[in-house]
């Protein structure tokens, strides 16, 4: 098949008419690479080759464009590239090893990056944190892994007297407010915590409410 036409057409994309009315939309790198030229002619071969290199490099820079923006773990990279229009699944995969062979995409990474954003900026427990990131696609493992320097009683015990501090003072007045303990108790498991954990969090508070009223004048 005889090629017509090549012109610029977005960015750096270039248009490739054939002579049967059948168009191509290639990487500028693509046609120099490939020295295509005007009056080449391309056997079936040659265009479905072309198509496919085509497809990976589009997957690709959308690949590095989402990741500009926020990291992704292999399973839920792999869902948004093949959710974009005219995605392919062979040319999906190859981006996806790509990026993950020049370290754009790792699980590992990622997981340290979930983990400290959601026990140290959003203060969820670990049972929490641990859902929202295997949501996200990561494996039990690099979950474990990326939540153990998190998982210790002494800084849990400091993290949950941190959060009633600030934001359950006005529910813990009395120690024998059931009500208002039942209703802190059941915001922080929501946020992940264990009973237990709460439990003792409580009774912190409670102390050190004490000892603040003490070293009151």
């Amino acid at each position: 098949m005889k090629i017509e036409r090549i012109a610029p057409y977005k960015g750096k994309l270039f248009e490739i008419a054939l002579e049967n009315g059948e168009k191509l939309w290639l990487h500028g790198d693509l046609v120099q690479r490939e020295c295509l030229h005007e009056g080449d002619v391309l056997d079936a071969q040659r265009i479905a080759e072309l198509k496919q290199q085509a497809a990976e490099r589009r997957a690709y820079e959308y690949g590095l464009y989402l990741l500009e923006r926020r990291g992704y773990s292999y399973r839920e990279f792999y869902d948004k590239l093949m959710s974009a229009k005219n995605a392919q699944e062979d040319a999906v995969l190859t981006a996806l090893e790509k990026l993950t062979r020049y370290g754009f995409l790792n699980d590992g990474r990622y997981a340290e990056q979930l983990a400290r954003h959601f026990v140290e900026g959003k203060k969820y427990g670990i049972r929490r944190a641990a859902y929202e990131m295997k949501h996200r696609g990561l494996s039990e493992e690099d979950v474990e892994e990326a939540l153990a320097p998190y998982d210790d009683a002494q800084r849990i015990s400091e993290q949950l007297l941190e959060i009633l501090q600030k934001k359950y003072a006005r529910y813990l007045t009395d120690p024998e407010d059931r009500k208002g303990t039942e209703k802190v108790t059941a915001a922080l498991v929501r946020r992940g915590y264990t009973y237990q954990q709460i439990r003792f969090a409580i009774e912190d508070y409670y102390a050190w409410l004490e000892d603040a009223a003490a070293a009151d004048p």
